[in-house]
């Protein structure tokens, strides 16, 4: 009796401990999402500031004057603190906005609005926001989509261009792994790229993987079958996780992944309901009307608008929905934004025959440069120098100095070898078609993390602390709007298994790492 007594009173205590940490984990796991929730705002917030120029330099620097960053409802009295980023929240956002008017209009030059029109390194989304909240690490990552070569180009009707389209990704699969271990060798990257072309065609699918469900596909028109998702490659012979992510190497090295070179969410045409009428073709007329249904804000959000659940459980603001997204237009397209291109995409855009190696190696020396004016002027402004002080000490990450980047094509000159007399007129034709200064899509990855950092000491630019970790991604397109900037999810929120980190353009003459603390 004794001993079944004592069974039943282990089994109830270990039902109690586990009923303890499922309740435990469960209360962690909300209190990560209305932080990443948070971010989550800031962020999309200063991408589209961003395109208006009214986004602050400093990038979160909102959340220092108590500006738009606020915490959530519930979310600073189960945390035990937070406190310093202010209660503005939207009402702040007029406030903000006027204030960036004005100093717009003091700007005789018009500077501010030519670079809102630019984007590079330099600008507030890209900039990580690093930050503690209580017992809670929040960390955030942009990356622009439109650095990236598109993968959509493989499906092009047109022979010559699908050839041409072949040879960049080819040449940008061999570029992305050299001076790796690992590196892909020419023929390596042609069977890959083949095996992506075999995939993207309908016919070559299989009772294993078959064709998906699609209501745009059309067995008689479609000859190809463009991927859902660039982790959908993962599926390719050839194409292994090690070689599809990021992987940090010994040495503060990272090898970069496909991930970082390559795209499916810019497309090279965009017809809008201005440019095609809705019942051309000959078919049956469309009713515009049950067009804009369909696409109305209430239809099938599976949410309202304020709030809307994806599929990884995270509840997140949506913007406007679908409605209106017919009428807008892609500005950029297919261009590659030279500014934030990876090593591998510049050097694999053009043959070697055109663009030899070392031209490709004077541009990304000129836009690792220091911009000796953009400094000067930093250096005369007090309140910027107090203002990046302030970060430095609360976020715990130090700014470097500001980068030269290309505020339009013309730009290009200033880099030995890329005159017009240096280079042949169909090379700067082709450079003119396929590269730009403006991005319009990004990835935006948050991390969030409960971990304390008594006790951590950084070793290294990409050791992680320990600890639970929730990493979320979501792909948004910021188009332009009559009435604004919209903000368009392309994918929703959903986890990612890695943590992203921007790879230099010379990892090798990275300064050895010093800790970076917090005051």
């Amino acid at each position: 009796t004794l001993f079944i007594v004592i069974a039943l009173i282990t089994q109830l205590s270990i039902g109690a401990e586990v009923l303890y940490q499922a309740s435990n984990n469960r209360a962690t796991e909300l209190q990560m999402n209305l932080v990443a929730r948070t971010s989550a705002q800031e962020l999309i917030g200063l991408i589209r500031d961003d395109a208006n120029g009214e986004a602050s330099e400093g990038g979160f620097s909102s959340a220092l004057s108590g500006g738009a960053m606020s915490m959530p409802e519930g979310l600073a009295d189960g945390m035990g603190g937070g406190g310093g980023f202010g209660g503005g929240g939207q009402g702040d956002a007029e406030g903000d906005e006027a204030e960036g008017d004005e100093a717009e209009g003091d700007d005789p030059e018009g500077e501010g609005e030519e670079d809102a029109n630019v984007d590079s390194f330099e600008d507030a989304w890209a900039r990580p926001m690093r930050m503690q909240l209580g017992d809670f690490e929040m960390t955030t990552f942009v990356d622009d989509e439109n650095a990236k070569y598109s993968l959509v180009m493989l499906a092009e009707k047109d022979p010559e261009e699908r050839d041409t389209a072949v040879e960049r990704t080819v040449r940008i699969l061999d570029a992305l792994r050299d001076d790796f271990d690992d590196d892909l060798s020419e023929s390596d990257a042609r069977i890959i790229v083949d095996e992506i072309i075999r995939w993207m065609n309908p016919d070559s699918r299989s009772v294993d993987w078959p064709r998906p469900p699609r209501l745009s596909f059309d067995e008689e028109e479609h000859e190809t079958l463009l991927l859902n998702s660039l982790e959908e490659l993962m599926l390719i012979e050839g194409v292994t996780p090690a070689l599809f992510y990021d992987q940090v190497r010994d040495g503060d090295r990272i090898a970069p992944g496909i991930e970082s070179v390559f795209t499916v969410y810019t497309l090279p045409k965009f017809t809008t309901a201005g440019e095609v009428s809705l019942d051309d073709g000959g078919g049956e007329g469309i009713d515009e009307e049950q067009v804009d249904e369909a696409l109305s804000d209430d239809a099938s959000t599976g949410g309202s608008e304020e709030e809307i659940t994806n599929n990884a459980g995270n509840v997140v603001d949506g913007e406007g929905g679908m409605k209106g997204v017919l009428d807008l237009a892609s500005s950029v397209g297919i261009k590659i934004n030279i500014n934030t291109a990876p090593r591998a995409v510049v050097e694999g855009l053009f043959p070697t025959y055109e663009l030899p190696p070392v031209k490709t190696e004077a541009l990304l020396e000129w836009r690792n440069e220091v911009d000796e004016d953009a400094l000067a002027e930093r250096q005369d402004n007090e309140e910027d120098l107090e203002n990046i002080e302030l970060r430095e000490s609360i976020f715990g990450v130090n700014e470097n100095e500001p980068k030269k980047f290309f505020k339009t094509l013309a730009d290009l000159a200033n880099v030995p070898g890329f005159n017009s007399e240096d280079l042949e007129p169909e090379t700067e034709g082709e450079i003119q078609e396929l590269l730009g200064v403006q991005s319009e899509i990004f990835s935006i990855y948050i991390y969030v993390r409960r971990s304390s950092l008594e006790g951590f000491e950084q070793e290294s630019y990409y050791h992680e602390p320990p600890g639970t970790v929730l990493r979320l991604k979501a792909v948004i397109w910021r188009a332009p709007a009559e009435d604004g900037t919209k903000i368009v999810y392309l994918r929703d929120w959903h986890r990612v298994p890695y943590t992203r980190w921007r790879i230099p353009d010379f990892q090798r003459d990275l300064p050895s790492f010093e800790a970076q603390k917090y005051e």
